[in-house]
């Protein structure tokens, strides 16, 4: 990446049918019309705005498994009868990223294409799988000013549950990573045939920043980090 703004996309959500969002068999998400950015996109800030009583039921997780090299999305549809549809998108190897744009959090035109996974969770797997989110903590509070660089392993988790809203952070090596429940159960749903890039001992990320002269002229590194607030991601 040559410099923060070159890293953000845009994402938008086509409208759909109410109707058609509670269906089993659709995981579309209700008819939001909103530009996010990638932090927008990892803080749920979507979600969060949709977020009421009555409203749609949803969870989306971030796996950061190091920006330049992996990275996977999932956005989880509770429907009401027990079922959830899924949605995952992958991005490997992404590279320098000149400009991106993200069609409902999945599809990455021109230079890449997210690869991209669907599948419907019965209602034990789904069952299971909110069992182990809610013994990760998952759905909050986070710890206040926890910092997640873009070369580290993470996860965020936003969500609307019944109206609610919720958000958590976990960072490796440190901050709760071990109280993560959920990544092996969740990873058995995942079908997209890209391996994924697990969490490894590294040295700490300011160690590992990359500096061009390019950088260093505008005083600053190619990276990137994301904070983490009372209840989701700090503005930036």
């Amino acid at each position: 990446m040559r410099s923060l703004s070159a890293m953000v996309f845009t994402l938008v959500f086509a409208a759909s049918a109410t109707a058609h969002a509670q269906r089993a068999d659709r995981n579309v998400d209700q008819p939001v019309v909103r530009s996010l950015s990638w932090f927008g996109y990892v803080g749920g800030d979507d979600i969060r705005a949709a977020c009421q009583p009555g409203g749609r039921n949803r969870i989306r997780l971030i796996y950061n498994g190091l920006w330049e090299e992996q990275v996977r999305a999932y956005d989880i549809f509770l429907q009401p009868d027990g079922t959830a549809g899924l949605n995952t998108g992958v991005l490997a190897d992404q590279g320098n990223v000149a400009s991106l744009s993200v069609s409902n959090g999945l599809d990455l035109t021109n230079p890449w294409a997210m690869k991209k996974g669907q599948r419907l969770l019965n209602p034990g797997e789904t069952s299971e799988l909110m069992g182990a989110l809610q013994a990760s903590a998952a759905f909050g509070p986070p710890r206040d000013g926890l910092r997640l660089p873009d070369n580290d392993f993470w996860w965020t988790v936003a969500s609307c549950r019944d109206g609610v809203w919720g958000f958590q952070a976990y960072h490796y090596p440190t901050d709760g990573f071990a109280n993560v429940r959920f990544a092996d159960k969740l990873w058995s749903f995942d079908n997209v045939p890209v391996a994924i890039n697990k969490p490894r001992k590294l040295e700490p990320a300011e160690f590992r920043r990359d500096f061009d002269r390019h950088s260093a002229q505008r005083g600053r590194g190619d990276r990137w980090m994301l904070v983490v607030g009372k209840d989701g991601l700090r503005p930036r």
